[in-house]
């Protein structure tokens, strides 16, 4: 049997020590069963694992684009590279002297495509150089929709043979975006209140939140003017651009606690 009066003043104490702590952990163990016990008979006998419900929301805003981006094209041909790629930088270069002169800005105006390319005559199953191709496409982007129809045929008329496509956005969705999202978080709240009414339960904090955001691709006008001469006479009359509306839509899930 173990004899405390054969121990020193200080092993005493160290014993003194680890038998409170030891009484403490077994209190603590106890509280900890008992707690969840209640817990347990409080969820109707299911485990103490926290019980979430989650409802969604929509939330759509409609809006105006008000930035167009126009791939403005051209395709210059000749019997040799050095003449093919001087006359088509002066041709470009007056093209984006106009657009320039419109009060387009130099980062509005960006070249995305250069190509100069080999041209070959097939005849007999053999192949002859005949001359070269260059094909240098600018991306214009028009923040003022009143001088659309303008930067067409002003880039057609100072040399440009192509107008491959016109897109038209929202430049900055973000605050229509905000709207959208504030819309669709109110509707799944009011989903929540009316729901736990309804079932008899309570909402306790909101621990999760999801958001899936979808807007409509930009639109796009496929004009596909290729009169490889260049000039007004080579092409078809610009479409009149109408801007119309555009849809952003945010859908949002709010995950709850249930008290």
């Amino acid at each position: 049997m173990f004899d405390c009066n054969k121990l020193s003043c200080c092993e005493q104490k160290l014993v003194s020590v680890a038998i409170g702590v030891l009484t403490l952990f077994l209190i603590f163990a106890g509280f900890k069963q008992l707690v969840g016990a209640v817990n347990d008979f409080r969820n109707g006998g299911t485990n103490s694992v926290s019980q979430t419900v989650s409802f969604t929301g929509e939330g759509t805003v409609k809006a105006i684009p008000d930035t167009v981006k126009v791939e403005v094209g051209l395709i210059t041909e000749g019997k040799d590279s050095i003449s093919v790629q001087n006359e088509n930088t002066a041709k470009m270069n007056a093209v984006i002297k106009f657009l320039k002169d419109q009060g387009i800005k130099d980062e509005d105006v960006k070249t995305s495509n250069y190509n100069l390319s080999p041209k070959y005559d097939y005849n007999k199953g053999k192949s002859t150089l005949v001359g070269y191709i260059i094909s240098q496409t600018l991306t214009v982007t028009v923040r003022d929709l009143t001088k659309v129809g303008k930067v067409l045929d002003g880039s057609v008329s100072s040399g440009a043979n192509q107008i491959n496509s016109i897109s038209m956005f929202v430049d900055k969705p973000e605050e229509m975006k905000n709207k959208a999202r504030e819309d669709a978080v109110k509707q799944a709240k009011e989903k929540a209140s009316a729901t736990s009414k309804i079932a008899g339960f309570r909402l306790g904090r909101v621990v999760s939140f999801y958001e899936n955001s979808v807007g409509e691709p930009p639109m796009y006008y496929e004009t596909m003017m290729d009169g490889r001469g260049g000039g007004a006479s080579s092409v078809s009359p610009s479409p009149q651009i109408e801007p119309g509306s555009q849809e952003i839509k945010i859908n949002v899930t709010l995950t709850y606690l249930i008290k």
